[in-house]
């Protein structure tokens, strides 16, 4: 809830059933002292905690117009990755294989529900770019939008100390999720 910037109270379920609050989370067992509608079960959320995030934002924002989902992928030695669902930044990550990325981004994108589901990747290692977006095309296909981002500008920052390295990675893929960027267009082999 901090890491959303989502106000919160920790009350008994006695007193939830009480107060006028748009959401509260809880366990199975006492979800009947509570007696509420909007209520989610702690048992509903998954491991990854991004998707933890998204029942939650989902949750406060009921049926919301651009409940798009993009997905900043800045690639490189440090990939880093961001995630925006509702307007809202839901997760900031960097990791070190291209794999791993693509698993994290494969995850999200089959455990999020939206109508439009965008990757910007940016196209400062082209090579890399084209592996990443082809192993989510040949996934997903036309069920998401993939485009290539200019990165020119995005990791302007100047960070020195060794232990925040991977805060100019994050930022650059803030900068190349909300970037358009040109469509990725798969190459064909024709037999």
């Amino acid at each position: 809830m901090k890491s959303l910037g989502l106000q919160f109270d920790s009350v008994s379920p006695e007193e939830a059933s009480l107060i006028n609050s748009q959401l509260v989370i809880t366990t199975k067992q006492e979800s009947s002292l509570v007696g509420r509608k909007n209520i989610l079960l702690d048992s509903e959320f998954d491991d990854e905690p991004a998707l933890v995030r998204v029942k939650i934002l989902r949750s406060l924002m009921g049926l919301y117009q651009d409940d798009q989902l993009v997905i900043g992928v800045d690639p490189g030695k440090r990939i880093g990755i961001a995630v925006f669902y509702l307007q809202k930044e839901i997760e900031s990550r960097v990791l070190t294989s291209m794999q791993k990325s693509v698993e994290l981004i494969t995850m999200l994108i089959e455990g999020i529900t939206s109508r439009k589901k965008i990757i910007r990747i940016g196209y400062g290692d082209p090579t890399m770019a084209r592996q990443i977006a082809t192993r989510l095309y040949g996934k997903f296909k036309d069920n998401i939008t993939i485009e290539f981002v200019n990165e020119y500008g995005t990791s302007s920052v100047r960070v020195t100390d060794t232990n925040r390295r991977g805060i100019r990675d994050k930022i650059s893929a803030r900068a190349i999720s909300l970037r358009k960027g040109k469509p990725f267009r798969p190459i064909l082999s024709i037999s």
